[in-house]
């Protein structure tokens, strides 16, 4: 009586021990599959990318809308990006815009030029990244630092561009935890974290904001995607080298600036979105002068496009999630990350 009790329980166990393993081993070929549905939807992404740069048709102007690719007469971002089915399962192309802008999902591509580029950074252009951190909530003197120590980081001598709010060797050779002054250009945005002056808190509500990418060149900012809090922080550095422009003149702008671009329906990211253009807006002379002084850096074409899939296998629900930034003019992908 008591062999066949225990035999029955050794069975029992064995059983939910196959049901355990079993489940994962389907798990696992689930999120196997996700993965590569996740790399067709990169692939496709990289084609709509290289069939609007091959078309000498297409309007070299990106907008929320249509950011790297263009879109058919009768065909929406949601159409074109969203539960492209893909043998077992189907992928989206899709991104969180992120920090102030929300959690909301879009579908298409992000553009790095909608970003400050820290890499681009130089003595003449480095109040803008100061303004950032400063429009993000943060003390001036902190944005200070935080933007002459990026200097520092990535310029290759061994000299602070401040002697206050700069950083070099001697500066970090001090630290408790002790490191060297990388004195050249930033491989990542997590390198951030290792800059004096950076928090994890003003490291969370900026990188949202900016960009390593290109790794040379100089800076430029697209003003038909870049967010609110981009064209703000650009606008209130270039008011303070201009006679007789103040901060509120720069939001002024700005605000006159996102009202334009949304359209007639008034809302960003629909159909009717429009390129900026000074003469179409109501602007009096002092926004103009500063629009013109903001201009220097801008571009109306993005290079650099942000590709964010989500592939998903039915079955299970497994998901996998790449992300990668491309190079249009050759298709390069850099930057790229799985999860």
């Amino acid at each position: 009586m008591w062999i066949l009790v225990i035999l029955t329980v050794l069975t029992v166990s064995l059983g939910r021990n196959t049901h355990v393993e079993l489940s994962l081993v389907k798990h696992a070929v689930g999120k196997l599959k996700s993965k590569y549905i996740a790399w067709a939807g990169f692939v496709y992404a990289v084609e709509r990318i290289r069939e609007d740069s091959a078309d000498a048709d297409a309007v070299k102007q990106d907008t929320l809308y249509q950011c790297g690719v263009r879109l058919g007469d009768e065909e929406s971002p949601q159409e074109a990006f969203q539960n492209i089915t893909v043998g077992d399962g189907y992928f989206d192309v899709q991104y969180v815009p992120g920090g102030q802008e929300g959690k909301k999902i879009y579908y298409g591509l992000q553009d790095e030029e909608r970003r400050i580029n820290i890499n681009a950074l130089t003595v003449q252009n480095y109040n803008i990244l100061s303004a950032l951190v400063n429009v993000l909530g943060f003390d001036e003197e902190t944005a200070k630092t935080i933007a002459c120590a990026v200097l520092d980081w990535k310029d290759e001598d061994d000299s602070p561009v401040d002697t206050t709010y700069g950083a070099e060797d001697d500066y970090y050779g001090r630290l408790a935890r002790a490191h060297q002054c990388k004195n050249r250009s930033f491989d990542s945005l997590e390198e951030l974290l290792l800059v004096r002056g950076m928090t994890r808190e003003i490291y969370d509500a900026l990188k949202d904001y900016v960009t390593v990418f290109p790794k040379q060149g100089t800076l430029r900012v697209n003003f038909d995607t870049a967010p609110a809090v981009v064209l703000t922080a650009l606008a209130r550095a270039m008011s303070t080298v201009l006679p007789d422009v103040a901060p509120s003149d720069a939001d002024a702008l700005v605000e006159k600036i996102l009202r334009y671009r949304q359209g007639e329906d008034g809302a960003a990211l629909t159909r009717d979105d429009r390129v900026v253009g000074l003469n179409e807006m109501p602007v009096n002379a002092t926004e103009r002068n500063l629009f013109l002084a903001m201009s220097q850096f801008r571009t109306y074409t993005s290079n650099y496009l942000r590709v964010r899939v989500k592939g998903t296998e039915k079955a299970r629900g497994a998901q996998t999630v790449i992300e990668a930034v491309v190079y249009r003019n050759d298709l390069s992908t850099l930057g790229w990350h799985r999860d």
